[in-house]
């Protein structure tokens, strides 16, 4: 914890647990964190300031990489029965995104932004043996704790992405990948948690080639019910790694 601490830039934990307090404090009011960004730039510009908080925040979190069990992770997923992604919104979207190339990958994936009590109609779904994605960038919300605690008491792999260090729940998860904090710049809080959903897809994919092509093929042998617009997928453009026979198969026409 305190070499990974050190790693985001704070001097130790006591840091951590300050700026964790800090942050709670400013992002309780989206109006101010608002005005904060608007008067933060770059030599004038938005996008400069951005795209350079961005940059440095992906650097942060490049450097903490190898304290991530990310073989772990990708296993756990991999090898899943079901893959149930969950966020807030917005970074909920990611639980989408996620779900949804997965899917592609020939894993049995859904994602949830549900808030409430309906909550709960989702967690029926999940299963021993199922994986659980969590995103929560800053805050530990009633619906994340009910997640992760609810996957674990029925026997799912918890993976939590989170760039709050302090967060209580993160002891309950399996897996906790801690992103670099962006949430007091200019820089989105999604955007890590984007990347790793990225990576995730390719990683999975990798894993079972065979599956994913798969999927792909049944993917193409679908399009021409739906539309007459040619798309032509490939395994190499999906990023999974084939033999030259297999990857010239895997050009398909739908």
């Amino acid at each position: 914890m305190i070499r990974t601490a050190r790693a985001l830039g704070y001097a130790g934990m006591k840091g951590v647990r300050q700026a964790a307090l800090a942050l709670i404090a400013q992002r309780a009011d989206p109006g101010e964190l608002l005005q904060r960004r608007m008067h933060s730039t770059a030599e004038g510009s938005h996008l400069r300031q951005v795209v350079t908080d961005s940059a440095h925040a992906i650097e942060q979190f490049r450097s903490t990489l190898d304290d991530i069990d990310w073989e772990g992770v990708v296993d756990a997923v991999a090898n899943a029965r079901k893959v149930f992604c969950y966020g807030l919104k917005p970074v909920g979207y990611i639980a989408d995104y996620l779900a949804f190339f997965l899917v592609r990958t020939g894993l049995d994936a859904q994602s949830s932004k549900t808030t409430g009590v309906l909550l709960a109609d989702e967690l029926l779904r999940v299963h021993e043996g199922d994986a659980v994605i969590v995103f929560a960038p800053i805050r530990q919300f009633d619906e994340v704790a009910t997640v992760v605690r609810t996957a674990r008491q029925e026997g799912a792999t918890v993976i939590l992405i989170t760039e709050a260090i302090g967060m209580p729940i993160r002891t309950e998860a399996d897996y906790v990948i801690t992103t670099a904090p962006t949430s007091l710049t200019a820089a989105s809080d999604a955007s890590i948690p984007l990347a790793i959903a990225h990576a995730l897809v390719t990683a999975v994919s990798a894993r079972n080639p065979a599956r994913a092509l798969a999927a792909l093929d049944r993917l193409n042998a679908l399009r021409p019910a739906v539309t007459h617009q040619r798309a032509r997928l490939t395994a190499q453009r999906l990023g999974i790694p084939t033999t030259d026979d297999a990857n010239a198969d895997a050009e398909l026409d739908a």
